[in-house]
Formats: C-alpha cells, sequence, structure tokens
C-alpha cells in the first residue's frame, strides 16, 4: 500500500525514464508487445485461475479476458503505425500515463490502457482496483518478463484516498485513461481540470424487440447480454424493450423465464455455473432494486440470494417497469433485468435515448427498415442488431460510448486511432507554415482526402461471414470554438476549413472585434451552421453548457475555463491545428461501432448492404 511519499518517488522515476523507454523506437515498442502477448499467452490458465480467485470471474469469461488482453498487446503497437508513416507530421509521447481500471475486467481493461500508452512510447503508472491488485501484479510481470522496463511501467495500490487525488492531480501525469463510474470521472475532472481523461464510464444499455424479431434468437442474445458476469459488465442490457405484441405473448414470457431460470448459479469452480458471485455485497442501489416493487411492477423471476452474506444472486427479471421507475434509470451492476412495454419502435429509440448514457444498445429485429430506423436515430457508441450486446472483440468492434458513457475525445479503445490519443503531433515541416496561402491550401485538399477516404466512410474491416462489423464517424453535434488575441489567423482558419469539411454545428467566439475577424467572415461566407460572436471571458464560459465539445488553438486558458468544462464533463481540444486531415479531423468527430448478426442459426441468404457507403 504506497503512502504519499512513495507515490512521489514512484512519479520521479516515471518521470526520469533512466530506460529511455520514450525514445524507442516503435519498431521495438511493437516488438516488446507483441513478446508480452505470447508471455501472457503462456500464461492464461494462471490468469483465469487468478481472476476466478480475486474477483469471481468464470473460467469462461476470464479466458474472453485473457483472449482480449493478448489481442490489445498486438493491435495498438501495429495501429500507431498508420500515425508514424503519416510524412506531415512527427509526434512525441506524453510522458506520464496514469491507468486507473475498474475491477468488473480486471484483466482486459487494465492490460488495454497499459499496451495503448506503452505503445505510444510514454511511461506507465498503473493504479488498478484494490481487489484486483493480485491480477494487475501478474500480468504486469509479463510486460517486464517480455521486456519493456520496470520503470516504463510500475503498478502502485494507494494506501488512502488522499494518496490517489495527490496522484491524479500531478502536474507530471499527462494524460489519464479511466474505466469505472461516471462518478468518479467527475471528481477526476474536478482534482485535476487541466489533464486530458479518456473515460469509459457507465451503461444504462437496453435491448428493443420488435414484433419482427426472431423471439427464440432475442432471448438468447437478452439473457446473455444481460446476465453474463453477474450483471456487472458495463455493457450489460439492463433495460428490454417488448413490443407490447411481444410483451403480451404468454409464450413469448415462458420461453424468456425458463431460459432465465435454466442458467446455473453459484461458485465459479464448479464449471457447470455459468453466473458466479458479484464482486461486492455493499450494492444499497441493487438492494432497494430487489426490495422495492413500484406500480405496475412485478417479478416475472424473483430475486434469491443463494448465500447469507448476498454476494451470489441468481438472475432476475422484473416486469412492468417504466421509464422514470428506479430501475430504469439506475445502474446496478447486478444480475437483474428491467422489461418495459413499448408502442412501437419509435417509443422504444425514445426511450432508450432517454437515459443519461450511450453505451451500448440492441435491435431485435428481422425487418430491414426498422433496422435502418434504429441504426440512425440510436445513440450510443456501440449498436447491435440481431446478437448480445457485449463482447466487444479488438479491430473488430472498437469499444467507446457516447453521452455520459465517455468523458474526453470520443475515440474507441480497440479502435484505429486510440494509441493518437497519448502522443503529441507536430507539423513535419513538409509544407512552409509562413507561407500561409500554400499551408492553407495544402490543409484544405489533405482536409477533404481525409474525409473522403477515411471519415464519411462506413466500412466493415474483418468480414467475417455472418456477421458485418462496421465503424463510421459521425460530427460532433455542437462545437464551441474559443479563439484568443494570441492566436494567429492561419490556426483560425485551419479550424474554420475543418469544420466545414466535417460539416459540424459550431460557434466562434473571439475575444474582439479586433481579431481577424474581416478575414473569418469572409471564409464563413455563405456558411449556416458556423455562427460568430464576440465575448469576453466570464460570457464564453456561461455559454460552455451549449456544446458538446471545445476546440482551441491553445491550452493557455485560465483555470476558470478549465474549472467549468470539468464540472460540465466536457472534452476540450487544445492541440494547435494542423494540416494533417487524418490527424485534425478527429478532434471534429465521434466514432460509432455497428454489429449486424445477419445469419438465422447458421444459415445465410445474403449479406446486407451497408447504406452510405
Amino acid at each position: 500500500m504506497s503512502t504519499q511519499e512513495q507515490i512521489g518517488e514512484i512519479i520521479q522515476i516515471a518521470e526520469k525514464d533512466a530506460s529511455g523507454w520514450r525514445k524507442t523506437p516503435l519498431s521495438i515498442r511493437n516488438k516488446l508487445l507483441h513478446e508480452t502477448a505470447e508471455r501472457i499467452s503462456e500464461r492464461r490458465g494462471d490468469l483465469i485461475g487468478c481472476m476466478a480467485a480475486n474477483t469471481g470471474k468464470t473460467f469462461m469469461e476470464g479466458d474472453v479476458e485473457v483472449s482480449e488482453g493478448i489481442d490489445f498487446c498486438r493491435y495498438y503497437p501495429i495501429s500507431m503505425k498508420a500515425f508514424e508513416e503519416l510524412e506531415t507530421v512527427s509526434y512525441n509521447p506524453k510522458g506520464i500515463i496514469l491507468v486507473i481500471p475498474p475491477w468488473n475486467f480486471p484483466f482486459a481493461i487494465p492490460v488495454g490502457g497499459v499496451a495503448s500508452a506503452l505503445a505510444g512510447g510514454n511511461t506507465v503508472i498503473l493504479k488498478p482496483a484494490t481487489v484486483a491488485f493480485p491480477i494487475a501484479w501478474e500480468f504486469a510481470k509479463c510486460f517486464w518478463d517480455a521486456g519493456i522496463p520496470k520503470d516504463a511501467l510500475q503498478i502502485i495500490c494507494p494506501a488512502e484516498r488522499e494518496s490517489l487525488n495527490y496522484l491524479s492531480a500531478h502536474p507530471s501525469v499527462k494524460h489519464i485513461i479511466l474505466t469505472g463510474g461516471t462518478d468518479t470521472a467527475f471528481k477526476l475532472l474536478k482534482n485535476s481540470p487541466r489533464t486530458p481523461l479518456s473515460a469509459e464510464t457507465g451503461g444504462k444499455n437496453a435491448i428493443i424487440v420488435t414484433s419482427a424479431a426472431d423471439q427464440d434468437h432475442a432471448i438468447l442474445n437478452v439473457v446473455s447480454s444481460a446476465f453474463s458476469n453477474s450483471g456487472q459488465k458495463c455493457s450489460a442490457c439492463s433495460l428490454l424493450l417488448l413490443n407490447k405484441h411481444t410483451y403480451n405473448d404468454e409464450t413469448f414470457k415462458t420461453k424468456l423465464k425458463d431460459a432465465v431460470i435454466s442458467m446455473h448459479t453459484g461458485s465459479v469452480w464448479d464449471t457447470d455455473n455459468i453466473i458466479g458471485p458479484m464482486i461486492t455485497n455493499q450494492n444499497d442501489k441493487l438492494l432497494y432494486a430487489v426490495e422495492h416493487l413500484e406500480e405496475g411492477e412485478s417479478w416475472l423471476v424473483p430475486p434469491v440470494f443463494l448465500d447469507e452474506k448476498k454476494y451470489i444472486l441468481k438472475p432476475c427479471v422484473k416486469w412492468g417497469v417504466k421509464p422514470g421507475n428506479y430501475t430504469f434509470r439506475t445502474e446496478l451492476f447486478a444480475p437483474l433485468l428491467s422489461v418495459v412495454c413499448i408502442n412501437d419502435l419509435e417509443e422504444g429509440l425514445k426511450f432508450a435515448n432517454s437515459t443519461e448514457y450511450g453505451l451500448t444498445a440492441g435491435l431485435q429485429s428481422l425487418d430491414e427498415k426498422e433496422i435502418a430506423r434504429w441504426k440512425d436515430g440510436m445513440i450510443a457508441g456501440n449498436l447491435y442488431i440481431n446478437r448480445g450486446i457485449t463482447g466487444a472483440i479488438v479491430r473488430r468492434q472498437p469499444f467507446g460510448g457516447m453521452k455520459r458513457s465517455a468523458f474526453g475525445a470520443g475515440i474507441k479503445a480497440g479502435g484505429p486511432n486510440y494509441v493518437s490519443c497519448f502522443v503529441e503531433f507536430a507539423d513535419a515541416g513538409k509544407v512552409d507554415r509562413n507561407k500561409a496561402e500554400d499551408y492553407l491550401l495544402y490543409a484544405h485538399n489533405s482536409y477533404v482526402r481525409a474525409w473522403e477516404e477515411e471519415f464519411s466512410v462506413e466500412r466493415d474491416v474483418s468480414h467475417i461471414i455472418g456477421e458485418m462489423n462496421t465503424f463510421r464517424y459521425l460530427p460532433v453535434d455542437s462545437m464551441g470554438v474559443r479563439l484568443l488575441d494570441t492566436d494567429t489567423l492561419t490556426d483560425a482558419l485551419l479550424i474554420i476549413k475543418a469544420l466545414k469539411v466535417t460539416n459540424v454545428p459550431a460557434t466562434i467566439s473571439l475575444t474582439s472585434s479586433n481579431l481577424y475577424i474581416r478575414e473569418i467572415e469572409k471564409d464563413l461566407d455563405g456558411q449556416d451552421k458556423i455562427r460568430l460572436i464576440i465575448q469576453t471571458e466570464d460570457e464564453f464560459i456561461r455559454d460552455m453548457d451549449k456544446y458538446r465539445r471545445i476546440r482551441t488553438c491553445t491550452s493557455e486558458f485560465s483555470d476558470a475555463v478549465y474549472n467549468k468544462a470539468a464540472e460540465l464533463g466536457l472534452y476540450m481540444a487544445t492541440a494547435k491545428p494542423l494540416a494533417e486531415g487524418r490527424v485534425e479531423l478527429l478532434h471534429y468527430l465521434k466514432e460509432q461501432s455497428i454489429s449486424y448478426e445477419y445469419h438465422r442459426y447458421g444459415s445465410i441468404i445474403e449479406e446486407p448492404k451497408i447504406q452510405n457507403e
């Protein structure tokens, strides 16, 4: 248990980087991370056992985690190669990256955070969940034995909350990777508003089942999504929205009930069990949901604890839940499924989008029109059609949410751009920035090319027969751009060009009317999605809650601006604008993964088309 004094020493070691890890070429980082993957593979059995013993993971769930960790170690350095090969930019690691993973995925998520930070050349301080510390120690040895220097990866367990606050707010920590609760994300932002945060947080995830669904297939996907890992996945299905025809179908209810009660529950050391214990019995939200039924609610499958200390809860189903009810809006992290009746798909979309979260979502329907409508109307980072909504695989289904399910740049873990979050890009000097006209023309062409070839295309990179996994970029809903007197006209025009190409609605806030306003107005001629206003800092701060993201040319802002952004959970993209479209346009977009299982019990009729490709 590290004291604050010891944490200070750990930070000094990471800052000093005596091994020279930050100067290690990507080819070496790639080799060592692939070697780490081999070490993990060799120790698969021990790692699965460690997860079972310390966090109650069933062997099946632990096995999947090990595979995902291996994938992260191999994929991240390869994905970084695409950025290193860009001729117009150079990059440097940010420095120290603090990784704070959760207990519900004690292996895959922390390995992914560590591997992504190391792939970018950073030194890493890993602070695992206390209960999962033994697992983190075991996989850290895999990194060290593979040749990753011990000063490049250090692991700590702070003795008290003050020590963690000291660490997360330390100026030497240049980026924080968090997977955990939404409340934790806000605490980190408040504690250190200037430190960039990439966080995957909570979820209140819904599967909609319409009358056009294959009922048996839908039930299979629902129970797997709701109850695997005892419902403790942030991606778990906790809301089942049934079309009223299906909701009132007694045959469907009987099948759903049979499927739920057939899931063997108990000790993870009994391999017949699919559902194991929960990580904690200190869950007041769950106990309240179990002990209280609101008007119209009943139990299709009542809650039963198998042990006196209430660690093992058999899967249960609450029927007749309505929007606004406690179990509809509260994340419980337990094997409890709430069933809601909906009139049609439109009402289902309304209910599913009404929560503050936007992590995963599912649709069970064989109607292509319903699929298209749901795909365009559902606000979530990972969309799943006619399959379960958990179990995202690296590269195939990059993972991360929207709304209160994600903090940061909207770039997904396990995706092609994740490692780029942890490096700093700069112009490589291929085009002279001092020759503004030539530089801006080059930037415009680069933006258009990047948009047409990369960002406007929804594509399937995996090409798996029977399951189409596509990845697409969506424009940020509303962006606030703040320009200071010290910003150059070139930087301002780069941002405007990027806004135009990505079609992002934006408000450009200037500090004074003397700030090359005529040139900007000329460049904005005919644009109805971008408006220009003159504001004091206080006025800009007052309006920050109107935006989904802030874009600036510099990080040199007052504490008041950063404090407001932290209060709102608002991401500020402060990197200097660049002419390279493959890098610059990422600031104006969010990512979405869509997985569509189009086979029926192994039979494939035809592959569906991607609508916008």
